[in-house]
């Protein structure tokens, strides 16, 4: 029982990390949509990652390349994302490029409630000053967002890959110096901005806990 307690725990401080607020993700079966109607495109991708989309086509899109049965020929699952450590993280190849925040890539990725596109830290940074994104209240992890909706969301945000947060939940020295790279892009999840700082102000916390409860467990192994 303790063990489970303790897994439950590192599961909402890496979540918090990746959604808006500790509220349940609307799954992409819930969307009340036609999936046969829908037609997924590279625009759709492009407005979905920029926050210009509705939140019904997040999960129009999540039925078509989770769900579907084939993808579009113009894209396709990339196996190798260089991230590892990011369960949950799902990245595609586009055949040709889409533009994102102004500059053309060939890459998106989803995350939870997130979609994303993967930059340098430097170019992140301009994004971020440019969106007018502020820093999130959580030590562990670089993050920044800006509520399009201050009472519900959509919420532009830009966050550090989280490839070592469990090693640091257990004891691992954090990295010294900026991220190469940063995800930027869209969250969906329903929640107000002071739900979203209320939940990010606890996650170093709960990931402290967490980390402690699982070393003790081990620890307690024969």
């Amino acid at each position: 029982m303790n063990a489970m307690k303790s897994m439950l725990r590192l599961c909402a401080a890496l979540a918090v990390l990746f959604q808006a607020a500790g509220q349940t993700p609307a799954r992409a079966e819930d969307a009340q949509t036609d999936a046969t109607a829908f037609e997924l495109t590279p625009e759709t991708l492009s407005a979905l990652a920029e926050c210009r989309a509705p939140r019904e086509v997040l999960g129009e899109a999540a039925m078509a390349l989770f769900m579907g049965g084939s993808l579009p020929a113009w894209l396709k699952p990339v196996a190798d994302n260089g991230h590892e450590g990011m369960l949950g993280l799902e990245t595609f190849e586009l055949a040709e490029p889409v533009t994102v925040f102004g500059k053309p890539v060939t890459r998106i990725s989803f995350l939870q409630e997130w979609v994303v596109i993967e930059d340098t830290y430097d170019a992140a940074q301009t994004l971020i000053e440019a969106k007018g994104m502020k820093r999130a209240p959580i030590r562990m992890t670089e993050q920044y967002y800006h509520f399009l909706d201050p009472e519900s969301g959509p919420m532009l945000g830009a966050f550090a890959p989280t490839d070592n947060a469990l090693a640091m939940m257990l004891g691992a020295p954090a990295e010294t110096g900026p991220p190469k790279t940063m995800f930027v892009g869209c969250n969906y999840t329903v929640a107000s901005q002071q739900e979203f700082l209320d939940a990010a102000g606890k996650a170093d916390a709960t990931a402290a806990g967490a980390g402690a409860d699982i070393m003790e467990m081990l620890e307690g192994e024969p």
